[in-house]
């Protein structure tokens, strides 16, 4: 079996390479994966898969295995994507192409919009012009926030949706724009593929191994991290109002959870799209409440929409022109599920209950969010 893998140094694709060899190793399956990875700074692509494969937090049953045996598997293509040539194709012939580099970015801003589809789509249609004739298959790892703002049950087919999806800022439309590129160009040539989109990516749950580890602190997680600094200031808290309806809710799932979903999906041919969820998804009001009081910023209120919104101080300021105003559309979106009876079919969904929520926010707290930059 052969494997191709982008964004394996990235937050949910070192998981998916973690998984892909463990599923090598125990099965003992002839795989090769190919990742396609670049050097940073000084730190050569070798060096940064070699760091991910011998950390603290590399799982078990990969750091047993030696460095030498596990590059038994992998070979690395060092390269950029946005400067990648076809030098082995008879290398990859016949492999399953995993798509899951991307640009995870949630600005408003304009002037970001052009980089953030170039980074996401661009990317995403010049890499499969490259590949399409040599691969098996081609796995795009979307987002299901490119459903858009919609309200309801939403289910795992956003191809022949009827409309046209209102989305919150340009990295949904991007997502969007790409998976449907990728599902119209090998209907066209006949090439099979799927679209598995997870939802907003949380620590790890399964099993015992660094639980709550999370590689890289975004979406909720930022707004904790904001808070838990600006909590640390001298003197009085400011008071911060959150424009937020009450019935608004965010999706979250394990990081873990998704990449063992991709690898236990990947070769499936009666899955098109999958959205990797959670089947309940979390009140916004009950997860800000339980951020604030794990960070300890207790001067908060809690706001409906505010059309005349002018701030009243200092850190309320700093806030709505940071994170908040990327992250102030999911606060006021409207309040949706996703159906996940096939998702539930492939592998049980994890309880991520309040205590679980928490627990990843301390996790995020006690390791101060440092991000680990491989």
């Amino acid at each position: 079996m052969k494997i191709i893998l982008t964004g394996a140094t990235g937050v949910l694709g070192s998981h998916i390479m973690y998984e892909i060899l463990e599923l090598f190793i125990t099965t003992k399956i002839d795989g090769k994966l190919f990742i396609i990875a670049r050097n940073k700074g000084k730190k050569s692509a070798l060096d940064r898969i070699n760091e991910l494969l011998s950390s603290s937090y590399t799982p078990k049953i990969i750091k047993d295995k030696e460095i030498v045996k596990l590059h038994e598997y992998i070979e690395i293509i060092d390269t950029d994507l946005t400067e990648i040539q076809d030098t082995f194709s008879s290398q990859i012939k016949g492999a399953y192409f995993i798509h899951s580099a991307g640009f995870v970015n949630l600005s408003t801003d304009e002037e970001q919009r052009e980089k953030i589809f170039d980074e996401n789509t661009k990317i995403t249609k010049s890499i499969f012009n490259l590949f399409h004739p040599f691969i098996k298959k081609f796995i795009y790892i979307g987002t299901a926030f490119s459903s858009g703002n919609r309200n309801g049950l939403i289910d795992n087919n956003f191809h022949s949706l009827g409309f046209k999806p209102e989305h919150r800022n340009a990295y949904e439309n991007a997502k969007f724009h790409s998976e449907n590129f990728i599902a119209q160009e090998c209907k066209k040539i006949g090439l099979p593929f799927q679209i598995l989109r997870p939802s907003v990516i949380g620590g790890k749950m399964l099993g015992n191994e660094n639980q709550y580890f999370i590689s890289k602190y975004m979406v909720f997680y930022l707004l904790a991290k904001f808070f838990h600094f600006t909590s640390q200031r001298k003197g009085d808290q400011e008071n911060v109002r959150f424009i937020v309806n009450e019935d608004t809710v965010l999706n979250i799932i394990p990081v873990d959870y998704v990449a063992k979903v991709i690898v236990n999906t990947f070769e499936r041919e009666d899955i098109e799209q999958l959205n990797i969820v959670h089947h309940k998804s979390f009140n916004m009001v009950n997860g800000l409440q339980l951020i604030m009081k794990e960070v300890g910023y207790t001067n908060f209120t809690l706001i409906q929409n505010s059309l005349d919104f002018k701030y009243k101080n200092t850190i309320e300021k700093l806030y709505y022109e940071s994170i908040g105003k990327h992250l102030n559309p999911y606060f006021t979106t409207a309040a949706n599920e996703y159906d996940t009876t096939l998702l539930n079919s492939i592998l049980e969904i994890p309880k991520l209950d309040q205590e679980a929520f928490t627990n990843m926010i301390r996790y995020a707290r006690l390791n101060n969010f440092k991000d680990i930059n491989v």
